[in-house]
């Protein structure tokens, strides 16, 4: 065998390693592609999720902070009805006629007198005129209402109170809930 065909062998040799180096090289890299590709894949997918958690996570957290600013908006709107109702049977009730309002007077007078004995009345100005106390009770003055009475004991320790303001303060918290059935239910 001479030299040159020793040599030949060699690179032919060299050559097929060369190739098969190459091919393995590649074998090689087409699974850590196809690796990488799975990888890839499953990381999309997590991310995907969380992103799709996310999304449901925050239009949770909106639909709820809408139905939140819904119902203080309603709440609101219905305290204010109320308020306004309120506010109307006030005015109807100081409006009731002359003889109304001094039958009412004459009959707080004779309940505040069997509490208290003798005592001071208090009105305000315009309902003054109404007010006619019998004997033990004293005319106090005037108070800033829209009507009723109040009344003081002579030493000044006990206080009736029968402004139209209180009174209908008393029967609206004891009626609130009626109130709101019939307006809202």
């Amino acid at each position: 065998m001479s030299l040159e065909m020793v040599v030949e062998d060699i690179l032919r040799r060299g050559e097929e390693r060369k190739l098969e180096i190459i091919h393995q090289g590649e074998r090689e890299r087409d699974v850590h592609v196809v690796q990488a590709d799975a990888q890839i894949a499953e990381h999309r997918e997590k991310a995907a999720q969380r992103a799709d958690s996310r999304i449901t996570q925050m239009e949770q957290q909106e639909l709820s902070s809408a139905e939140l600013e819904s119902k203080k908006a309603l709440l609101s709107a219905q305290r204010q009805v109320m308020d306004e109702l309120k506010s109307l049977v006030l005015t109807e009730i100081a409006n009731y006629p002359e003889d109304k309002r001094t039958r009412m007077y004459a009959r707080l007078m004779e309940k505040a007198k069997k509490e208290l004995g003798e005592c001071y009345v208090y009105s305000n100005a315009s309902d003054k005129r109404l007010v006619r106390p019998p004997q033990g009770i004293s005319n106090g003055g005037v108070i800033d209402c829209k009507g009723g009475l109040v009344f003081e004991s002579k030493d000044r320790t006990v206080r009736l109170d029968y402004r139209f303001e209180s009174m209908l303060e008393d029967v609206w918290n004891k009626k609130i809930q009626e109130i709101y059935s019939s307006l809202f239910g």
